[in-house]
């Protein structure tokens, strides 16, 4: 049973999140469950029945009862927040519903089951994403074992797999027994449709009726058509058939041309193109687009916009961004002079529609980055050096060239005597 969605989270104190009652991520390769992408994780004990209760979980939620940010991650909303922007958090606190149905009597309990999950079973990935790392990317992982670790070495993670033979069976018992609770299941990775793990709930959700769930897949829309196609023509059947509420695939890109083939290695506009227009023809989704907001993305945001407006014309969709992570990578526009992005956002600022509720919310999440980056941007030499050492490692390993893909990049960093 969902809430009514004219239902939203009862918890109005000045820090309370949705997320950190109703969502718990799982990491079921290494055991670790956290309440969103930017929360620190907890690791799941042997009691697997207990991931969306862990202690610092229940902490964090005792925390934000009293007004207080609990932090653990939590600091990226509060910098927004502060920079009078529009978080994470207020976004997802204004969604209705998915949340638990014990608040509606007790809105003051920590212990909840989840009604928010979101699973991820390895890194596999045909993608290289410049800011992403081996935990997240197989293709990275292979890379950093070709050439000897990772370009920067606060990225040389080491994708584990220790819990993965473990958790996964507790995971489907665990399933069979509470999916019917659940009002939205997010799969990522990696790349999802090329993992067979997410094939198999694919497969369970149609054969076993979820009518109250929403399924939500995010994927880089980068695999073969005809292989990409005989998935979504099983999701479309689930849609169709009443045994999904909903099927949203969110396609991950934020930018368009050179610069995105750059930054998302792997990438090819034509097959992407051919994907989302197969997509939008099945007519069966909430497509959606991702957006990881980088230095080296704002200036091509523009002509990402002018697909989407294009796109937008045949199907309606949600565009959602947020600022690349971690808060000191040496991607974070931050580390240059706003008017560096100044031209582009507000074009972007110009060209985004505001019709439409979510229009309205994309428009809010965009100008509360484009907000924080006003605010928080300065010349850091250092960090800029630190990135062209990077383009310059990128490039050998990849054969690209970032002096040819991004000009106007030279043209800042010879200005700032970095190159």
């Amino acid at each position: 049973m969902s809430l009514s969605n004219s239902k939203y989270f009862p918890i109005n104190t000045a820090t309370s999140c949705r997320s950190k009652w109703a969502s718990s991520t799982l990491r079921l390769n290494d055991g670790t469950t956290a309440s969103c992408t930017k929360a620190s994780k907890s690791v799941i004990d042997s009691n697997f029945n207990d991931f969306h209760n862990t202690e610092k979980k229940i902490m964090a939620r005792r925390l934000m009862l009293e007004g207080k940010w609990p932090g653990d991650g939590c600091e990226s909303c509060e910098k927004i927040e502060n920079s009078g922007g529009f978080s994470d958090r207020q976004f997802q606190n204004q969604v209705p519903g998915v949340y638990p149905m014990a608040l509606e009597t007790d809105s003051t309990t920590v212990n909840v089951l989840p009604t928010v999950l979101e699973l991820f079973f390895t890194n596999k990935c045909n993608f290289k994403c410049l800011y992403c790392n081996p935990q997240f990317s197989s293709s990275i992982q292979e890379e950093n074992a070709k050439f000897g670790g990772s370009i920067i070495g606060d990225n040389n993670f080491k994708y584990v797999d220790n819990r993965y033979q473990d958790l996964v069976p507790k995971f489907w018992k665990w399933f069979h027994e509470n999916s019917q609770k659940l009002q939205r299941l997010q799969l990522f990775g990696g790349e999802p449709f090329l993992q067979e793990d997410v094939l198999k709930i694919i497969d369970y959700l149609q054969q076993t009726p979820h009518p109250g769930l929403e399924l939500n897949i995010l994927t880089n829309l980068s695999i073969p058509t005809d292989q990409l196609n005989t998935i979504l023509t099983s999701l479309s059947t689930s849609k169709n058939n009443n045994s999904l509420k909903r099927v949203d695939i969110q396609a991950s890109l934020e930018s368009w041309g050179p610069e995105q083939e750059y930054v998302r290695f792997g990438f090819d506009g034509k097959l992407f193109e051919t994907n989302m227009q197969s997509m939008i023809s099945m007519n069966s989704f909430r497509i959606g687009f991702l957006s990881t907001v980088n230095s080296l993305s704002i200036n091509s945001m523009p002509e990402l916009c002018n697909k989407y407006l294009e796109w937008n014309k045949l199907q309606p969709i949600f565009w959602y961004m947020h600022l690349v992570l971690p808060d000191d990578s040496v991607f974070n526009p931050v580390i240059f002079d706003y008017s560096v992005f100044e031209k582009s956002i507000n074009r972007m600022t110009e060209m985004l529609p505001k019709e439409t509720g979510d229009d309205q919310t994309t428009y809010k999440t965009f100008m509360g980055i484009a907000s924080m980056l006003e605010k928080n941007c300065s010349t850091d030499i250092e960090k800029q050096h630190r990135l062209v050492n990077f383009l310059i490692e990128n490039d050998r390993r990849k054969n690209t060239n970032w002096k040819i893909t991004f000009p106007w990049l030279v043209k800042v960093l010879e200005k700032n005597n970095v190159i």
